[in-house]
Formats: structure tokens, sequence, C-alpha cells
């Protein structure tokens, strides 16, 4: 019989339920099987991965190199020493054994208790310390180890202060005697609980505020000093100092205040007894024009000088770093007047140089044949391409270089300038040593200035390559190895392709002429964004 047509009996449809249920226990019992392989897998692998842990380098570390490696992480770089006191018990027990990854405490005198804690219980690389029992729990982790202490506290204060102000101001002076570095922000002169106790081991001080309720105290016994900062405070507050023959690193601001009397004749008196210093930083708005150096500082390595109405305003053999800028927090149209040397300034050991004001007419004067780096910023993009032409052609020309007195950086970064393109290429050609070079918002003809060096790579006329294949050497910086482009909001979408063009050119050129590029990066304004081409 014909099986379509075959009307199938009880029997056999019983029979056929009957494998399908015997089917079904079976698959049942497969994935039940299956479910206690994987939860298997899963402990064995979950095993495996305690085991290869515990057998992890790092728990092998004692807890004295794993001490040296948690200071780096918390004094290098600031780190919290609460997250690696929460990876493990381990390393809790390491990170509360070292006593000096407590050290530094930000002791803020509110004048109303607050009522919750900060999100985070460190400020800058310190213990937020708001009341006493926190500052009184701070100072037992750090144990005897030197502290760093921050003084944060209101410009002034209600007539009524409150009891825990004053019992937090007479706990942390009683450690004076442990102090490394101190900060003052705001005024703490008229709070009770001041202890006077000598602090001997005071190292780094910095002053963010007219307070001089420590100052005496400081200049008397702390004969350790090597590092002051200043920012509100007139010079005359440290003319009887005695650290100043241990002092490294002085910063200075003097404020704009026609109370402050003059201070060039101060500060060269300051700096004629600071025989060590290394570093220094000033903003000085109100210096005086002097006809020669103020004083020599033979052991000076970096100078900054904002603000200064003379390029190198000290006699400074030494210096390997300076930067001449504008002035820092205020605007454009205070700066002070920069006239150019009459004659040359000599510094045969200066590595950086960052030239940060409008005149740049006042380079061509340095004399610098060790030069690695220089920068050169206006900060101000609306100056004529004329004047700033003729300034970076004073700097680059046949009579410096036949005289020796040239710039010949290693790292030149052009930012903030409104200049020609064939100025660029000009003084490019006097560049043959330059390995890096940064355009970062300069006004130019940027497709002119990449094309010229695909063009100073091409063969002249009637030339061909050479007898090993290679195009003829660069003549525009042959040994360049970087090249980073900002460009302005100014480049319409034909710019940005002719200049993506221009830049697959070069790299292909250079990689035949042999002397190709290890990175080259262009960046754009493209509505908000910024689009990056990168080779």
């Amino acid at each position: 019989m014909d099986p379509l047509f075959h009307r199938p009996t009880p029997d056999e449809i019983c029979l056929i339920l009957g494998q399908i249920a015997e089917n079904d226990e079976r698959i049942a019992i497969i994935d039940n099987e299956l479910k206690l392989l994987q939860q298997r897998r899963l402990h064995l692998a979950n095993a495996n991965a305690s085991l290869r842990s515990r057998l992890a380098p790092v728990r092998r570390l004692t807890f004295d190199v794993l001490s040296l490696i948690f200071r780096h992480h918390v004094h290098i770089y600031d780190g919290d020493p609460w997250t690696l006191a929460h990876v493990s018990r381990t390393w809790r027990s390491a990170a509360f054994a070292d006593r000096a990854l407590w050290t530094g405490l930000h002791v803020q005198l509110c004048p109303i208790l607050p009522s919750a804690p900060p999100e985070n219980r460190r400020i800058t690389g310190r213990e937020y310390c708001s009341n006493i029992t926190q500052l009184d729990l701070a100072l037992r982790r750090a144990s005897n180890h030197g502290l760093d202490v921050k003084i944060a506290s209101p410009s002034a204060f209600p007539t009524v202060v409150r009891a825990h102000v004053v019992d937090m101001l007479h706990l942390i002076s009683q450690h004076m005697g442990r102090w490394n570095s101190l900060e003052i922000e705001g005024s703490i002169s008229r709070l009770p609980g001041l202890n006077a106790s000598p602090p001997s081991n005071l190292e780094r001080l910095t002053l963010k505020t007219r307070d001089t309720s420590l100052l005496q105290l400081i200049n008397t016994s702390s004969i350790n000093l090597k590092s002051l900062t200043s920012t509100q405070m007139d010079l005359s507050n440290f003319t009887a100092a005695i650290w100043l023959p241990t002092l490294r690193f002085l910063d200075i601001t003097i404020p704009i205040d026609h109370r402050i009397p003059p201070q060039t004749e101060i500060l060269k008196d300051i700096l004629a007894r600071a025989v060590l210093l290394e570093e220094l930083t000033l903003d000085f708005h109100q210096m005086q024009l002097q006809v020669g150096e103020l004083v020599r500082l033979p052991s000076l390595r970096k100078l900054q000088l904002y603000d200064i109405p003379q390029l190198l305003p000290f006699d400074c053999p030494n210096l390997t770093h300076l930067l001449v800028s504008v002035g820092k927090r205020r605007p454009i149209l205070t700066t002070a007047p920069l006239p150019t040397p009459s004659k040359a300034l000599y510094l045969p050991s200066l590595r950086s140089l960052t030239f940060q004001h409008p005149n740049l007419a006042a380079i061509s004067a340095i004399v610098a044949p060790n030069l690695e780096q220089l920068v050169i910023s206006p900060q101000v993009r609306v100056i004529a391409p004329q004047y700033n032409d003729n300034a970076l052609r004073s700097i680059w020309s046949d009579e410096k270089r036949a005289t020796g007195t040239m710039l010949s950086p290693r790292v030149l970064h052009l930012e903030d300038l409104h200049v020609s393109a064939e100025t660029i290429r000009y003084l490019l050609g006097y560049l043959h040593g330059l390995e890096n070079l940064t355009i970062k918002w300069v006004r130019t003809d940027h497709t002119v200035v990449l094309n010229s060096l695909v063009e100073s790579i091409s063969p002249a006329k009637g030339q061909g390559p050479d007898t090993t294949g290679k195009l003829a050497r660069p003549t525009l910086c042959p040994s360049l190895q970087t090249l980073v482009i900002h460009d302005t909001s100014t480049l319409r979408s034909t710019d940005t392709k002719a200049m993506e063009a221009a830049l697959l050119s070069i790299v292909s050129i250079r990689r035949q002429s042999g002397y190709p590029l290890k990175s080259v990066t262009c960046k754009w304004p493209q509505g908000c964004d910024m689009d990056e081409f990168k080779i």
C-alpha cells in the first residue's frame, strides 16, 4: 500500500510518541552533562586564574620593593595611596606600613564646619583635612616622617572663629619641625592657636598670600630652604632671610600695585646673595630697564622671564633653558617693551629657547651654537606679515651663517604667527640639521610651504635619478624626520585636499630619495571637531 495513503494505527502512533519521549530524555541527559561540564570548566578557569594570580611576579615582591613603587606613584605622579590600599590585603598592609606615602596634608581652615567631606580624600597629592579628627588621623599615618603641608583659608574670617579652626592650627603648628614643604593660601595672621616653633627642616616654601605671620620665623630659622615661590608679596620681606645662600629655585611674581616701592634694586641684592640659584622665574612688569646686567648668576641653568623690559637682564654664562614671554595671568595689552639688544648675547650652553613676544627681531641678538630646540610664538596673530617676515629674515641670513652666529636648532616650533610662505621656505633653507618641524596656528599658505618641501627634493631639469636609482638629496631640511601642522579655521575644503596631496607627495618622494619621514601629522578644524591626517 502507498505510504501516502496509509492510515496509521494506534499502536504505530504510540510507538512514534514513545521514540520521541525517549529522544527527549536522552537530549535532557546530554544537556545536563553539558551544563555540568560548563560549570566544571568555569570552576577550573577560576581556579587557574587564582593560581596564576598567586604566581604573578608582583606577588613575589617584598614590602621594600612595593614601597619604592608606591612612593614613585605617589610623589612623582601625585597618585592616591588610598587607591593602592584597596587593591588587596597585601598592598593595603604595604601601603600603611610605608609612612612616607601619607606625608602630604591639605589643612582646610573652614570658618564653618563642613557637613560632608569632599568626594576625594586627597587634593593635589595631599590628604584633605577639614576637622580635627581627620587631621589627627592623618598625622598618625605619617608617623615621624617629614610633612608636605598646605594651609588653605579664606582671605577674610568672620568675627567669631569656630573652635575647630583654632584646634587644627594649633595641632599642625606643633609639628613645624617636621615640615619639609609649606604652602599658604589665604590669611592666618589673625587666627589664634599658631605655635611659634622654628621650621628648621623646611626646604620648599610657597606663598600665595600677603600674610607675613610666619615669614619672620622662617627667615630666621629655615637654614635649609631651597625653593621659594611668591605671588603677592614685595621682595622687601625676604631681604633679611638667612636662607638666601642655600636657595636653588626662585619663582617671584611682583603684583601690579603702585603702593609697592621699586623692586629692581631689592631684586639685585637678593640675587647677589643667592649664589647657588639654579632656576629663576620672574613675572616682573615694573622692572627698571638697565644699561647692563643686574647681577652675575654663574649657577643658573633655567630662566623664565615674563613681562621683562630687557631680553636678558642677568649675566648667566651656563644657562641651558631660556623662556621670554609677554606674561602669565595678564592680558596681552600690558606687555612690557622689549627692545632688540645692541650687542650679541653669547650663550654657549643654551639648549632650549622659547620666545613668546611680538618683537621677534630680539632673537637675532642671541648666539647659541649648541641650541637644540627653538619655539617662536609672538602670541599676536594680527601683526602684519611684513613685520614678522623682516624679523625672521634677520635671525637667519648668509651673514650670520658666515660669522657662525646663526641659530641652527634640531627642533623648530612656530606658533601664533602671521608670516608669508616664502619666508618660511627662506628660513628652512638655512636649517640643514632640522629634525622636527611644528607649524601651529600659523596664518600662511600651507600648501605653498608643503610644495616647497616637495620641489626641493626633485632633481634639477635635465637630470634624472642618480646611479643608485634615488632622487637627488633634499635641499630643504634633509634631516627632517617629524612634521606636524595644526592649521587655522580659514581653511577651505579645497585647501585641505591640496594639503593632503602635498603631504602624500612629501612622504613618497622623501622615501624614494632615501630621506624618509618617520611621522607626519596634520590637524585642521572641521566644524566643531578637529580632523586629523596622519601618516
